[in-house]
């Protein structure tokens, strides 16, 4: 029972990963059971559940996906939110609060007025809809051009544990 559970303990911290680099900041991290996406040079999709990472290749459940062939690969919930996701949500925030607080503002605090201001609707609006655009419109995939695609393992900087 000792010998099976230190040899599952050895293999489970063993998993590899394949990782996306540009200039030496991970852009995307992947695991082996994961599904993976890819966009090839030819233009065909290919998606499999990813059985192994090798250094030139992905070794999926029915395919071998050479580094070599891949044009893109879907990230989408793999990376981190650049700086103008973190601003486009500001930005959303930004246009929602500014009609809440014009509204709590016309209720409790202005006598006198009432009803829905046009000029603060269309602020709203216009903040909200370019914090959207900022926020949500963006690729699934990442070109590989000038990024490097790495197998890495536990002993690697870039290894990181869940």
């Amino acid at each position: 029972m000792l010998i099976i559970f230190m040899v599952s303990v050895v293999f489970g911290s063993a998993q590899n990963q394949l990782v996306l680099l540009k200039r030496g900041t991970v852009i995307a991290r992947f695991n082996e059971g994961e599904t993976m996406k890819f966009k090839m040079k030819d233009n065909s999709l290919q998606e499999g559940v990813v059985l192994q990472f090798t250094d030139v290749s992905v070794i999926t459940l029915g395919d071998t996906i050479e580094f070599a062939s891949i044009d893109k690969i879907n990230v989408k919930g793999h990376r981190k939110p650049t700086t103008l996701n973190k601003v486009g949500t500001l930005l959303m925030i930004a246009g929602i609060g500014y009609f809440v607080i014009d509204q709590v503002n016309t209720l409790f605090f202005v006598e006198g007025q009432s009803g829905i201001d046009e000029n603060v609707v269309k602020a709203s609006v216009a903040l909200t809809a370019v914090g959207a655009g900022f926020r949500y419109i963006r690729s699934p995939y990442q070109k590989l051009r000038g990024i490097s695609l790495r197998k890495v393992g536990p002993e690697s900087r870039y290894y990181k544990y869940d």
